[in-house]
């Protein structure tokens, strides 16, 4: 057993090419030369190096003939030189493996999302919303499962979560702001309007009514308001 590994993780869209590979390799080496002068050179082990990243690219596969040593995992030859790659794409769907599961990447992140968000809580669900690349249309189908509940404990959590999502997006919490003022402008032209022709008793039939219900114009909102005052039926208000 190890005392530490240093981790490298690539998440979908890192590069893996062979520079960053040899960055791994001097940080790992750093850190062991770190190791041996604090523990006076009697530490006589290795720094294990754990590179988690989607697949094993094609470059290192060439280069270095890596062995397998279990699915999705393979160590990376020679000898003084020795790490473990971790393929995640190729690993198996289990609790155990998810902190290596999230590097997955394409159909395999929207796979393994859409089992993740059965078996963790909401909030680390809605992190992982957050930070992963999954595909729109996985992202769209666990949003989706967020639908109103009648327990309010739930209910609080959410809002919680959103309103610190929306603390770390001051610009979308601007745009759902505005977005409020405008719908609140537009409900209160429709109200008037109808209060407007009901006063003139001018009475929109149910096709009429559930046109002016339907407008989200605030423009044509104004303007039917303001023929309204003086139009002599519904015809001169909404032509």
């Amino acid at each position: 057993m190890h005392g530490e590994v240093m981790l490298e993780l690539k998440l979908a869209g890192n590069h893996l090419d062979r520079e960053q590979v040899e960055r791994a390799l001097l940080r790992r080496q750093a850190r062991q030369v770190q190791r041996v002068s604090e523990q006076e050179a009697v530490w006589f082990d290795e720094e294990p190096l754990w590179v988690v990243a989607p697949h094993l690219p094609g470059w290192l596969h060439d280069m270095r003939k890596p062995s397998s040593s279990a699915s999705g995992c393979y160590w990376i030859e020679p000898q003084w030189r020795r790490f473990l790659w971790i393929a995640a794409n190729e690993l198996p769907l289990c609790d155990e493996l998810i902190p290596f599961l999230l590097a997955r990447s394409g159909q395999k992140l929207d796979e393994f999302a859409k089992w993740a968000a059965d078996r963790r809580p909401l909030e680390w669900t809605m992190n992982m919303l957050d930070y992963l690349p999954m595909s729109t249309i996985t992202q769209e189908e666990l949003l989706a499962r967020f639908d109103p509940v009648d327990d309010p404990e739930i209910e609080a959590r959410r809002q919680r979560i959103v309103r610190r999502l929306l603390d770390k997006s001051p610009q979308v919490k601007e745009e759902l702001r505005e977005e409020g003022r405008k719908e609140g402008r537009i409900h209160t032209l429709r109200e008037v309007l109808r209060s407007v022709l009901a006063s003139r008793q001018i009475v929109p039939d149910e096709r009429n009514d559930a046109r002016i219900l339907a407008c989200s114009d605030v423009a044509t909102l104004e303007r039917w308001l303001a023929r309204a005052l003086t139009a002599r039926g519904l015809a001169d208000v909404l032509d």
